[in-house]
């Protein structure tokens, strides 16, 4: 029978008057929470809570505006946040201070700035560099740009037949990425070479995807009535399917946002309705032979994403 649980995260959700869950098997090992970004609230209107292994309940970091949309952390623990508008910040390495944030005003090769908006924000393996969608989601058409923020300076690869999902690029290899799009009711993923501006087909079906830090390990998620799976990225590539699968928990449609941390040895999932809005985190570890380690539940949020500190 499930233990109820109090780890940071729930801990936070009970203070915020947020409905906690409860995890299967033994009680929470707090440790498998730590590093552990949780960004959820109203659309425009959203809070940051990192799990440190230390404050109780996970303490709340500043962002650069409450319209922050996306998060995803880089090297050093650098944050990258991406605004509703299309605007992205990088703060500097993360410390007991509030951490301090910064425009980035990339530009192309020819000195132009990559065309906005621009959404998401994935880092790659080494953390320094990361790269965004540039679309307008539901029409054909868009960019995959590479921004180091460092130098400012910004690569773009340009996919003109294509429709995007809303999901942020993984990162395959230190060069490669994979996007998922969209052709009427199915969908395809795409890899694309970010120093060479290749592309190739890959593997089909996943509707959702993430990497870990490393880019060894893939989730994916392929649609309503099937569980997440988790696999090894040169498997995945092959077109293996994962060995390991994770059903929605009761009262949720499917998984909304994926985020596996450095090594892929632990995922967290946001999980959502039949209407999309999300209503839970679930947290599963390796070292549970992927049950669940953690969950909490999101209360009246309209919006969630997650992210690990590498």
């Amino acid at each position: 029978m499930a233990t109820p649980t109090r780890s940071r995260f729930a801990a936070l959700a009970l203070a915020l008057a947020v409905a906690t869950g409860a995890c299967d098997g033994e009680p929470d090992d707090d440790t498998l929470t730590e590093g552990l970004l949780v960004l959820s609230g109203q659309v425009g209107a959203v809070t940051l809570m990192l799990d440190d292994g230390e404050s109780q309940p996970a303490r709340e970091l500043a962002l650069p505006d409450p319209a922050t949309a996306w998060v995803s952390a880089g090297r050093t623990n650098v944050l990258l946040a991406t605004l509703i508008d299309g605007r992205t910040f990088v703060s500097g390495p993360l410390d007991d201070a509030v951490p301090e944030w910064r425009l980035v005003e990339a530009v192309t090769v020819t000195d132009e700035p990559p065309q906005p908006p621009l959404y998401f924000g994935t880092w790659d393996p080494p953390g320094g560099a990361y790269v965004q969608l540039g679309a307008t989601f539901g029409t054909a058409g868009f960019r995959v740009v590479t921004v180091d923020p460092a130098l400012e300076g910004a690569s773009e690869v340009a996919l003109d037949e294509r429709r995007p999902v809303a999901t942020p690029p993984a990162w395959i290899d230190d060069d490669r990425v994979v996007v998922v799009t969209v052709n009427g009711s199915t969908t395809a993923t795409v890899i694309v070479d970010t120093t060479t501006g290749e592309t190739a087909p890959g593997p089909p079906g996943a509707r959702l995807l993430t990497t870990s830090a490393d880019a060894t390990t893939v989730a994916t998620w392929s649609g309503p009535g099937n569980p997440v799976e988790i696999v090894a990225t040169e498997a995945w590539l092959a077109g293996q399917a994962g060995a390991i699968r994770i059903d929605p928990p009761g009262g949720s449609a499917g998984p909304a946002v994926l985020a596996l941390d450095g090594a892929g040895e632990r995922l967290a999932v946001v999980w959502a309705d039949d209407r999309g809005a999300p209503t839970s985190v679930t947290v599963h570890a390796e070292t549970r032979n992927w049950g669940q380690a953690d969950s909490f539940g999101l209360g009246e949020a309209q919006a969630a994403a997650l992210a690990w500190l590498r």
